[in-house]
């Protein structure tokens, strides 16, 4: 009944408030949960990482994270900043799958929200449920230190229920990484995202 409901509810919001009310709903919810979480500090990336892989970090509550420890970002000094995660399923995709086995069709209310965060907002959602999903790992991250360093999440890449991949390239960019890489991940994973401490971005060699 539940996973009935939910996506009654996206189109009871939609029809009452519009799609833009709903993206900023689900981004005010998003942030409301991270807050709840309070703050974490890490004396350095080994402590940080062993915290992802073992579920001990609010970043983790949705789900399992690989770290992928083969793609350290480094900056022009040749410091660590940060690292590339990747969550291995996404929380909704079983709600997905028993709505599609059980009903029916996704409701067209679960892409026009997505259409109108990505039109208005960044294009990085595939379902209405990832403005959540990525406002909840943004506003996370700025909670937690590693090194007495505040983080910051950014969104990589994701891939929905029917295979289709949303990019961000100036995250991409930023972190220089080749969205080739990144498509690979994607074979096993649902959504990848990079932690680096805030303000920061790596150097001028792309890692391929």
């Amino acid at each position: 009944m539940m996973d009935i409901a939910i996506y009654s509810l996206v189109d009871d919001m939609v029809s009452k408030a519009g799609t833009e009310g709903v993206v900023e709903y689900w981004l005010r919810v998003g942030e409301s949960y991270a807050e709840r979480m309070g703050k974490e500090a890490y004396v350095g990336w080994p402590a940080f990482n062993v915290a992802m892989k073992e579920g001990r970090t609010s970043l983790t509550v949705e789900g399992e994270v690989n770290v992928l420890t083969d793609l350290a970002i480094i900056d022009k000094d040749g410091d660590v900043i940060g690292y590339v995660y990747a969550l291995k399923t996404c929380p909704m995709a079983p709600t997905m799958r028993r709505y599609i086995s059980r009903i029916g069709p996704i409701p067209d209310s679960d892409t026009d929200v997505a259409d109108s965060y990505n039109n208005r907002i960044r294009d990085s959602a595939v379902s209405n449920y990832c403005i959540t999903h990525q406002k909840f790992r943004e506003v996370a991250a700025n909670n937690i230190t590693v090194a007495k360093q505040a983080l910051e999440c950014l969104q990589l890449a994701n891939k929905g229920m029917t295979g289709d991949v949303k990019m961000v390239p100036e995250n991409l960019a930023r972190i220089n990484v080749d969205e080739r890489h990144i498509k690979s991940i994607l074979r096993s994973a649902s959504c990848v995202f990079a932690l680096i401490v805030k303000g920061k971005s790596a150097g001028e060699e792309i890692i391929e």
